[in-house]
């Protein structure tokens, strides 16, 4: 399986706890890496700033 956001492959099983934390760790900050870049382009209503420019 791919993720959207980060186009990771998450379809590997991991051999370890330690491995499955890390690989969730860098998961997570991959996506929200993507989705903060997604939403730069757009308007992003919880930032308070951008609401004004409507």
């Amino acid at each position: 399986m791919i993720c959207q956001f980060c186009q990771q492959d998450v379809s590997a099983p991991c051999h370890n706890v330690q491995e499955l934390r890390q690989r969730a760790m860098s998961h997570i900050e991959r996506c929200e890496s993507a989705l903060k870049a997604a939403l730069s382009d757009g308007i992003n209503p919880s930032d308070g700033r951008s609401a004004g420019s409507i």
